[in-house]
């Protein structure tokens, strides 16, 4: 069974980030707008795009901050798996807090799953919430510690959600990979 580690996740998000900081804090900060102006409605396609560009950055190629739009060539299964996923975690926390945090990881996995090729929306979701429910626990743990993590940024009077922001996103890229039983996450610390 595959599972995630808070500490691998870290320090995969800080080694990949020191390595191009400029372009994960621009990325970052374009999904932000993106995702907001559309009210939430583009945060598959977006996620997606950058969970591409950090799969190709991890395999050495050279990526650039345009390359996040990548997601929207598969937009419907991008917008159907995170459109699904969150209203499930949105249910999840509406119950009592409880039930949503245990499935904090949803969203991420699910769209992991269609940045890894995934076709089918619906499909990538009912395959996330099996991963997830199998990995109750690690999967918890690694989600909220990456949230305080890029929460972490905005007791700097706001300006260090631009370090803190970026470093969730790249580890929650580690935790769905992890998740997912892909091959193992070889970490190169600067």
């Amino acid at each position: 069974m595959a599972t995630s580690s808070v500490g691998t996740c870290l320090s995969g998000a800080w080694s990949q980030f020191s390595k191009n900081v400029v372009t994960h804090v621009v990325t970052t900060f374009l999904v932000a707008v993106v995702v907001g102006i559309s009210g939430g409605l583009l945060v598959g396609p977006m996620l997606v795009g950058y969970m591409r560009m950090l799969a190709r950055e991890h395999n050495g190629e050279a990526v650039q901050i345009g390359d996040v739009f990548r997601g929207f060539d598969d937009f419907v299964p991008a917008f159907v798996a995170g459109l699904i996923s969150t209203l499930v975690l949105t249910l999840g926390f509406f119950l009592c807090v409880i039930p949503g945090l245990l499935i904090l990881a949803l969203p991420t996995v699910a769209l992991y799953l269609v940045a890894q090729g995934e076709k089918d929306g619906v499909a990538a979701f009912n395959q996330a919430w099996g991963i997830v429910t199998k990995n109750l626990g690690p999967a918890f743990v690694c989600a909220f510690v990456l949230g305080i993590v890029g929460s972490l940024g905005s007791l700097l009077c706001g300006i260090g959600v631009l370090l803190t922001a970026p470093l969730s996103m790249i580890g929650s890229y580690y935790m769905a990979r992890q998740l997912v039983g892909d091959e193992p996450v070889r970490i190169e610390l600067p």
